[in-house]
């Protein structure tokens, strides 16, 4: 009898191994990242917002401290790109938005002789304040709703370590502020010195 020919494989054939179970964690003393996030007072579905707050109950001021900062900061870079990359079209797009709410609001049939003194003050078309308080308010948007996780992402992230910093410099605490600051007066008076 004739035996079937068998060809090669076109694709290189693996071998699997056999799948360990379990494998030796390096650091054994330190907890799993699964339970070194959760946290007993913190539901699994919280919002931003809650988070927010549960790191304002768990490190008091530091916490609010550092997320004002830094939104501080986000504010004045938002404000600062929307500057730079696009001051000029932010005027001349408040300047049209304006220009149409005032032609529905004031649409009423023309006057003889009206539409010659409009023109000559009102609609110049020169962007003015308003360009700026488009800017403000586009760059509050930006700072509100784009930044808002990251600002909080930043929280969370230096709070605990500017807290543990303030601790182990014994500055942490009503305290440890008065300790702070008589250690900052007796550095400036050795250099004054």
């Amino acid at each position: 009898a004739l035996a079937p020919r068998v060809a090669p494989p076109i694709l290189p054939v693996v071998r699997l191994r056999p799948l360990v179970v379990s494998r030796p964690r390096l650091f054994h003393r330190s907890p799993s990242r699964q339970s070194a996030r959760e946290d007993p007072g913190l539901p699994s579905g919280a919002t931003l917002s809650q988070r927010l707050k549960h790191l304002i109950k768990s490190y008091g001021w530091y916490a609010l401290g550092v997320y004002a900062l830094l939104s501080v900061i986000d504010f004045g870079v938002a404000f600062a790109g929307v500057n730079l990359l696009g001051a000029d079209y932010v005027a001349q797009v408040a300047v049209g938005i304006r220009q149409s709410i005032a032609d529905v609001l004031h649409s009423h049939p023309p006057e003889p002789g009206r539409d010659e003194i409009d023109n000559t003050g009102a609609r110049s078309g020169q962007p003015g304040q308003e360009g700026l308080y488009a800017m403000l308010v586009l760059a509050y948007t930006i700072h509100k709703t784009l930044f808002f996780p990251v600002r909080l992402g930043l929280t969370a992230a230096f709070t605990p370590k500017l807290v543990g910093w303030l601790s182990r410099r014994g500055w942490a605490g009503g305290a440890g502020a008065k300790r702070a600051a008589a250690e900052l007066r007796g550095r400036l008076r050795g250099r004054n010195n």
